[in-house]
């Protein structure tokens, strides 16, 4: 019986140690769930303020911004691949390019395949187009509120266009 008890104790805490070990390796990041509120803690932004964005297995965008809109901060998280768990921090602030118009925000990487795209939407974008070839998928977006969305890298050609059917051109970056 002891023997029994004792490999289990030696058991759970070899388990213990590598959870340990992969959080100090920073292996453990954050759930999807949770990814609002910490951009809302590590970003200081107040409750009062909307938060647009999404998620994909490798990525997440979201932008955050005050109901008059005179303010904004944009995050970028990502999700490492092989033996990670969780969304890790990547870029955010401010930049001029999101209040502009819309920045493609593409990870210098090659291990991610998706990119983002997020705006202030002073363009007043209104629709999303994603030519893979094939077929053209159309995305409604409200012209009227910011966004933040992310796309696989091989989605398709990526178009956005203005209430009055104008092509809006995006500002790519890398991060």
């Amino acid at each position: 019986m002891k023997t029994i008890a004792k490999r289990i104790i030696c058991i759970a805490l070899v388990v213990v140690l590598i959870i340990c070990g992969l959080f100090v390796n920073g292996n453990i990041g954050i759930s999807e769930k949770k990814i609002v509120s910490d951009i809302r803690n590590m970003q200081y932004i107040d409750d009062s303020w909307a938060i647009e964005g999404n998620a994909t297995d490798d990525m997440a965008a979201y932008i955050c911004y005050p109901e008059d809109k005179s303010d904004f901060v944009f995050s970028v998280y990502l999700n490492h691949p092989g033996l990670s768990f969780g969304y890790f921090f990547r870029y955010g602030g401010a930049l001029a390019a999101i209040e502009e118009g819309i920045l493609e925000l593409e990870p210098q990487l090659d291990e991610y395949e998706a990119s983002a795209y997020i705006s202030m939407n002073t363009k007043k974008a209104e629709k999303l187009k994603i030519d893979n070839g094939t077929e053209i998928k159309a995305i409604d977006i409200d012209s009227q509120k910011p966004f933040a969305i992310v796309l696989p890298a091989d989605a398709g050609a990526i178009s956005f266009y203005d209430v009055d059917g104008n092509l809006i051109e995006c500002v790519k970056e890398t991060m």
